[in-house]
């Protein structure tokens, strides 16, 4: 099998900026969206909520990205010994807990400073919650938690942390027995899977993890994807019929029982979205507009994450004292340049106390 040579992909975090832009602006609109009618015509109201409303694919996409990253990464480095193993676990811990620690302590001083910290958002328990990567959107009425300290960004934070946990169990069970198993039906029992899972979830007991499983469907397309890019495997019959069927979710949306299985249709047609482009992209001489983009949007995607972990809590304090539209605005760039230079601080933070022997633990558990 072939094999590509290839170095970082700038685009990837251009788009992960363009993402983390999308929902900071979602949310914007939302606590100002009064004012966006008033002062907008109809027509530019429109475009804006349009945009506003692109909030949940722009998450997907980071799920997407996610896998596709993790792709590239076990390529350079794959799971193949302990060693590996405890590597991977430390650079992803290292990776999304200083941020998101630092985005818990924002969500309780902005309690603090609003003295709204006897809300049950901001409880203990609903903490610990969170520490344990258990919360889920509180729109979902059975949640066992919410995200800490009304930091609605925070819910896809627990998903991306059972990613990380459940893929090396994933790749080790593809390894060992199922790899020479056809795709299509290893998606299939996937999706069995999942749809078992939303059903107990929706008839008998709320379960996030079953819920999590869902959103993997998404990430492990991303990571589906990443095998062009690292070994030229195409598989273009499977992520065109994920975008057709996708779409067909979408397009039944009124008839669609459950908005998990709406979300999961949007997942699949990103996914073939992105992976066509990518082939799309391969055989053009599209580096100026690659350039371009990355230009833009790559040093915001460099601080794409902190971003989306850490915006919440300000827009909530400005909406809470009546903060003037046009100071929020004023915000918004001195912000992104914070995020941009504290998560580059933050992944040189050395983290020592991470790196644990996993397999060891393992072994002494199941003793």
């Amino acid at each position: 099998m072939k094999i590509r040579k290839f170095k970082r992909l700038k685009i990837l975090d251009s788009i992960r900026g363009i993402a983390a832009l999308l929902v900071f602006f979602h949310h914007i609109f939302k606590f100002n969206e009064i004012l966006f009618f008033n002062y907008c015509n109809k027509v530019s109201f429109k475009i804006l909520k349009s945009v506003s409303d692109l909030n949940q694919e722009a998450v997907l996409l980071f799920f997407i990205i996610s896998g596709f990253s993790i792709g590239l990464s076990v390529f350079k480095q794959p799971l193949n010994s302990s060693r590996s193993i405890n590597t991977y676990f430390y650079r992803r811990f290292k990776r999304i807990l200083p941020i998101y620690w630092i985005s818990i302590i924002i969500a309780f001083l902005t309690g603090y400073f609003l003295k709204i910290l006897y809300l049950p958002d901001f409880s203990f328990l609903n903490l610990l919650a969170n520490l344990l990567f258990i919360q889920t959107s509180s729109s979902i009425s059975d949640s066992w938690a919410v995200p800490y300290g009304l930091n609605g960004p925070l819910w896809s934070l627990s998903f991306e942390m059972f990613f990380y946990l459940i893929f090396p169990i994933a790749f080790y069970i593809n390894k060992k027995h199922l790899f020479k198993i056809n795709i299509y039906i290893k998606f299939l029992l996937l999706i069995t899977l999942v749809l078992i899972g939303l059903i107990i979830n929706k008839l008998i007991v709320f379960v996030p993890y079953f819920l999590f499983l869902a959103g993997f469907l998404t990430w492990i397309q991303g990571y589906i994807a990443s095998k062009y890019y690292t070994h030229w495997q195409k598989n273009n019959l499977f992520f065109c019929l994920n975008l057709c069927l996708g779409f067909i979710i979408i397009i039944l949306d009124k008839w669609i029982p459950s908005n998990t299985l709406l979300v999961i249709g949007k997942g699949m047609l990103l996914n073939g979205i992105f992976y066509l482009s990518m082939l799309f992209f391969e055989n053009r001489n599209l580096n100026r507009l690659q350039n371009f983009i990355n230009k833009l949007f790559f040093k915001i995607g460099e601080g794409s994450y902190a971003i989306y972990a850490l915006h919440y809590p300000f827009l909530i304090y400005f909406d809470t004292k009546e903060v003037p539209f046009l100071y929020q605005i004023m915000f918004v760039p001195p912000f992104i340049v914070a995020c941009y230079f504290l998560e580059k601080k933050s992944i040189k933070w050395k983290m020592r106390y991470l790196e644990i022997d996993y397999l060891k633990v393992f072994e002494l558990k199941s003793r």
